[in-house]
């Protein structure tokens, strides 16, 4: 699964600017109550994530109802989604079904590129649908982009450094970080070792300490205005534990991101990392990982300040919508309910990736990192519903902020700089 940055500003400018239509469905004329023209149905799904087989099981299922209607599935590659998706969108040749990165979605949203799916939204499972997916398909309180899949981030450890150490499960955020700080000790002769692998730049990692302790990264108000809230107490709350846990825990470079992780794990240098559900698979990769580690590799969701749960992390996944050109809406959304039915939902489960429904989430099966993610997901967040998001991305809002923690600034005045510049770029 590629979980994508937002790099999609530019697509929000050129897609605003094109031509995308009012979303008015064409379906009966389409469907040949008067048109000569065979109705087809158009479909984009990236990367390799949904099997060949899933499709064709769709397919097969709107056959059922809609016999005279063929749908052509087209497969995407996730580099360069984002401009071809510009292109194809304000186009009078877009695609039907487009699937979205969760990142993504907000500006294709705000452009007016996708229909309007609010009234749909109980048809297509309404509030059983994962909440932070469900954010990024939101705009401006309408809904545009259903959840379909989903990665939560999990902490991936090695077993035999913590039974070397006497160490259990972390229950608690607070005894996950003594836990890294032990580990850190009790290997302090492995040259750069981390309890807590935690380069500066890992925002991800940081979101779930700010909003356990009750903080939020901005708000909107009543008047559309953005105000940046890292600088609240209880957001400074959380990067006072964050700093913590990089002082005492952390090994990894204070300027470093989380990019080449599993390479420091493989060399030995790691006892617990944070990272998305794949990452085990990275790790055990037979020509780049090191799958020698097999039997000593755990995961579990990152517990919160209470015993017995867990903290909100940010879900990274996919979102699927219709194109706001397309002539077949109706069709388009049946087609839709049937990607997020028992059926197509439990494969994925099956797959050991995150289904878009909470209901289904008991139903992951895999191995304990896949066990831990769906624990992870019942409890989930996501950043700002800002078309402007991205903006923050690219200027590297909260990165800086983070390093300038890890090297050991006071993080409410990183936190007070974070702020206003995130609170200029959201409202820009």
């Amino acid at each position: 699964m590629k979980i994508l940055p937002v790099t999609a500003a530019a697509a929000a400018v050129a897609l605003a600017l094109a031509a995308c239509g009012d979303g008015a469905s064409d379906t009966d004329d389409a469907a040949g109550g008067g048109s000569a023209e065979p109705t087809t149905l158009r479909l984009w799904l990236n990367g390799e994530d949904t099997p060949d087989e899933m499709v064709d099981f769709a397919i097969a299922e709107f056959a059922e109802t809609n016999p005279d209607v063929e749908v052509v599935f087209e497969r995407q590659q996730w580099t360069g989604i984002v401009e071809k998706l510009t292109t194809s969108l304000s186009s009078s040749d877009s695609p039907d079904i487009v699937e979205l990165g969760n990142t993504q979605a907000q500006a294709f949203e705000a452009a007016g590129a996708l229909a309007d799916l609010t009234d749909q939204r109980e048809q297509l499972g309404g509030d059983d649908l994962l909440q932070s997916l469900v954010e990024a398909g939101t705009y401006d309180g309408r809904f545009y982009a259903v959840p379909y899949y989903a990665g939560a981030r999990i902490v991936v450890y090695r077993t035999d450094l913590f039974e070397a150490s006497g160490l259990e499960v972390p229950t608690t955020m607070a005894e996950f970080v003594e836990a890294g700080a032990t580990l850190k000790a009790d290997n302090a002769d492995v040259e750069g070792f981390s309890g807590i692998h935690w380069p500066g730049k890992y925002w991800y990692a940081a979101l779930p300490f700010v909003w356990e302790h009750g903080g939020e990264i901005a708000v909107q108000g009543e008047d559309g205005e953005w105000t940046g809230e890292l600088s609240g107490p209880e957001s400074v709350a959380g990067l006072e534990m964050v700093q913590d846990a990089i002082t005492r825990a952390s090994g990894a470079p204070a300027d470093g991101d989380e990019s080449t992780d599993h390479v420091d794990f493989c060399n030995g240098q790691v006892g617990m990392l944070m990272g998305p559900g794949w990452k085990v698979g990275q790790i055990l990769d037979e020509a780049d990982g090191c799958p020698e580690l097999a039997d000593s590799i755990g995961a579990f969701a990152l517990p919160g300040l209470e015993p017995g749960t867990t903290a909100p992390v940010f879900l990274g996944g996919s979102n699927l919508a219709v194109s706001a050109a397309s002539p077949n809406e109706d069709l388009a959304v049946e087609f839709l309910s049937i990607m997020l039915g028992d059926e197509c939902q439990t494969q994925f489960a099956e797959l050991g990736l995150l289904p878009a429904r909470s209901s289904l989430l008991d139903e992951v099966t895999g191995d304990e990192a896949a066990q831990a993610q769906a624990a992870a997901a019942q409890n989930s967040r996501f950043v700002p519903s800002s078309e402007n998001w991205a903006g923050v991305e690219a200027a590297g809002v909260l990165p800086d902020m983070l390093v300038r923690i890890a090297r050991g600034e006071d993080p409410a005045a990183a936190a007070a700089d974070a702020d206003a510049a995130m609170t200029e770029i959201l409202n820009g």
